[in-house]
């Protein structure tokens, strides 16, 4: 089974989501960099202190930054639970897809509210990473504005999943 590769930066794709795009470029290269130097560092026997936390809110970073051109573009996992538009009428299809993106909207809308709640909690704590002491609230606040944005591509997206056009 062949496919074509698809394209990294869709012309299509709405200018926010390819903001996000480009941070988690350069988030990918900061994360390589970190392993990078810390291999090379931990054979000269001097890692750097905090790679694999450091890693992590890197990680973290990076699927929160991904997150809005994958919903701008429809590609996220399906459960197929709303399948059944594809042998359904045209009028009901249409209902169909309406209301999975209404519930994509609630659902990604309610994980931003949630995020920046976290966020004002861990904020107000004061919690930082153990080692490298960076404050943790900003990830979770990057993630909420990830989420909101995700909400609003919802209504964006471009791919139409088993519908014919």
């Amino acid at each position: 089974m062949k496919s074509a590769p698809s394209e990294p930066l869709p012309a299509a794709a709405p200018r926010p989501a390819l903001w996000f795009v480009h941070v988690a470029s350069w988030v990918l290269a900061a994360m390589a960099a970190v392993a990078f130097l810390d291999v090379v560092l931990r054979i000269a026997g001097r890692p750097i202190t905090g790679a694999y936390e450091l890693t992590a809110l890197l990680m973290g970073l990076l699927v929160y930054a991904t997150l809005p051109l994958v919903t701008a573009q429809d590609d996220h996992v399906r459960a197929g639970i709303l399948q059944m538009w594809r042998s359904a009428p045209k009028g009901l299809a249409r209902v169909l897809r309406e209301l999975r993106k209404i519930l994509s909207c609630l659902a990604l809308a309610y994980l931003a509210w949630a995020l920046f709640q976290y966020m004002l909690r861990v904020g107000a704590a004061g919690d930082r990473a153990p080692y490298i002491e960076v404050p943790l609230s900003w990830v979770a606040g990057f993630g909420a504005v990830s989420m909101a944005l995700s909400a609003v591509m919802v209504f964006w997206s471009k791919r139409r999943v088993g519908i014919a056009p």
